[in-house]
This record gives structure tokens, C-alpha cells and sequence, in this order.
């Protein structure tokens, strides 16, 4: 981690009784107190491809990149704006779950340094 940045790890718990799959990348955004998507979507950073096998118990992570605030932007184009979580969309599903996560990000539109990694199996992905 570099200064003006930080990376962070999403983890999936397989919490049913029967097996499940993951394979591919979360969707993930910042959103406000409304419930409102804030700033542009995580983009997909590059990495294998694989698929996950969750035992009922077992977990799977994605890696999650952004700047810390301003992260070197210029006010203008930052457009820094406060965040009060995730909205996580697990690979191939339609329903979102919500991390609560205070935080300050670069919502301008030209901005794209929030990247979410491919889902890894384990709680530690490469």
C-alpha cells in the first residue's frame, strides 16, 4: 500500500446448508446515506479467472484498490464525497448486499481508481 491509497478485502461466506459457487468479479459501488450509488462503480482489475467452490462454512474473497480521499486529484475533478458503505453484488446476482463503510471518495465522473480483484478462493486473494 503506497501512500494515498488503500486495499481492502471483501469476504464471502458460504452461510447454507448446501454448496455454492463463485466465479468472476463482485459488483461494487460507494453509496450514501439515501442509499444512493455515489461516484462511478468499482472497474474490474486484472487477474485469474477461477472458480470457487464454497462448502457450506467456507469463504472466498475479492481485493478491493482506491485512493485514500483526494488520492492526488484535484478538487474539481475529485468531486471528494462522503460514503456511508458498499453496495456488493456477489458474482451473477442480482441481489446487492450493503457493507456499512464511513469513508471519503473522488465522486467526479472522470474518475475511475476504485477497482475490485476477481473472486480468489480463501480470505487472502492474490
Amino acid at each position: 500500500m503506497g501512500a494515498g491509497q488503500y486495499h481492502a478485502t471483501l469476504v464471502f461466506t458460504n452461510t447454507s446448508a448446501t454448496a455454492c459457487t463463485l466465479t468472476g468479479y463482485p459488483g461494487v459501488s460507494y453509496v450514501t446515506a439515501s442509499g444512493e450509488q455515489s461516484g462511478n462503480a468499482a472497474t474490474r482489475a486484472p487477474g485469474q479467472i477461477v472458480t470457487v467452490t464454497l462448502d457450506p462454512g467456507t469463504k472466498a474473497a475479492a481485493r478491493l484498490h482506491d485512493t485514500n480521499g483526494m488520492g492526488g486529484f484535484e478538487p474539481q475533478q475529485c468531486q471528494l464525497s462522503p460514503a456511508t458503505g458498499l453496495r456488493v453484488y456477489p458474482p451473477d446476482q442480482k441481489d446487492a448486499l450493503f457493507i456499512p463503510w464511513q469513508t471519503e471518495h473522488c465522486a467526479g465522473p472522470d474518475i475511475h481508481s476504485f477497482t475490485i480483484g476477481p473472486i480468489q478462493p480463501g480470505t487472502a486473494p492474490r
